[in-house]
């Protein structure tokens, strides 16, 4: 996302770290009333309290920050679900345009190139911050739904040797193969 498209409402990575925000300490931000609405996609709920792990910690008091930054500017009418995921897919874009036609030794080398390496790290903050608060707004757990996710690719792509997976072959990429089974819920991401 540009630094001058003030209309997109988006957040880019240079949000304020001292953002003073007095938000309460016990569990996520609640998603907004309007957007717990039947037909808009939330529980209504708050997402239950994770634990003591400390990536999830990070990841609720940066949803937190970012639930607070959009608040303050009165941006929350423009955080919609499609809106949240037509921008974190246009930072996705973003990403990929650094490593367009680079050869595979170019794309391993990218992070020792400075400007490149900034560029990197500023469009994973905007994915990552895209992807906090479409969870933020549908109460989706990102830490519980990615544990669900490798736990049902576990299941599926069993260690060569351990058996096969749902689709009759262990996968060799690692857990990233497609699923060739003909399943409309299925994300295609393995």
């Amino acid at each position: 996302m540009s630094d001058n498209d003030d209309h997109a409402r988006g957040l880019s990575a240079d949000l304020p770290v001292d953002l003073p925000v007095d938000l309460p300490a016990d569990g996520p931000v609640e998603p907004p009333a309007d957007r717990a609405a039947p037909g808009r996609g939330g529980s209504g709920r708050p997402a239950p309290d994770r634990g003591p792990a400390a990536g999830e910690d990070a990841l609720v008091r940066l949803t937190r920050r970012l639930d607070a930054f959009a608040a303050a500017r009165s941006w929350q009418p423009y955080h919609t679900p499609k809106n949240l995921a037509a921008a974190l897919s246009v930072e996705a874009g973003e990403l990929l345009e650094i490593f367009q036609w680079l050869t595979p030794e170019q794309a391993d080398a990218v992070m020792t190139d400075p400007d490149r390496a900034h560029r990197v790290r500023d469009e994973v903050a905007d994915v990552l911050a895209y992807l906090l608060q479409f969870c933020s707004v549908l109460g989706v757990d990102p830490a519980e739904a990615l544990a669900a996710k490798i736990e049902r690719n576990e299941e599926r792509f069993p260690v060569p040797g351990r058996g096969t997976g749902a689709g009759g072959e262990a996968d060799p990429g690692g857990g990233a193969a497609v699923d060739q089974s003909v399943d409309s819920s299925d994300d295609r991401t393995g």
